[in-house]
């Protein structure tokens, strides 16, 4: 008499429980994945957009602490010597929001108003404030913003200096 195993020798594949076990874990797992690279790409944005509006702003305040400013020198002299396009009314408002006052035209990073670069996205702005009666010294703040999209809100950054008027 030949006796049967009570049990199979070797299983040759998976049940089918096993196989959705394994399907819902590599799916779940891959959303989350995707939701990860997603916040990655968006940081990396981020990031970049806000290297260049620093980049921006330093390069404007360079340019303002180079122009030789005398007691004669008034801030509307400045603005064209800056070829600023804010309006003549206000040039030196300092704008703290690109929606408030005369917004400057749009730059991109390579600080050109037309696309060829890149989208035009930051406002560069700036402002000259006189520290004392006399006029003797002065604080720069330049200030460069853009818009995220994504969020519907405002980032960037603001730098300052402060200036001895030249003799």
């Amino acid at each position: 008499m030949t006796r049967r195993p009570l049990h199979r020798a070797g299983r040759a594949g998976f049940t089918l429980v096993e196989v959705l076990i394994a399907t819902a874990l590599l799916g779940f797992s891959l959303v989350v994945m995707f939701g990860f690279h997603t916040q990655a790409v968006r940081s990396n944005q981020h990031a970049r957009r806000m290297t260049a509006c620093t980049y921006l702003a330093q390069s404007r305040m360079e340019q303002l602490l180079s122009v030789e400013w005398t007691a004669s020198t008034r801030h509307a002299d400045l603005v064209d010597t800056m070829g600023d396009t804010t309006s003549a009314s206000t040039p030196w408002s300092y704008l703290e929001h690109p929606n408030s006052g005369s917004a400057p035209t749009p730059l991109n990073a390579a600080q050109q108003s037309s696309a060829d670069l890149g989208q035009p996205i930051y406002l560069v702005t700036w402002d000259v404030e006189d520290m004392d009666a006399n006029g003797t010294w002065t604080r720069l703040r330049v200030r460069c913003q853009y818009e995220d999209e994504s969020f519907n809100s405002w980032h960037g950054t603001t730098i300052s200096s402060y200036r001895f008027r030249d003799p």
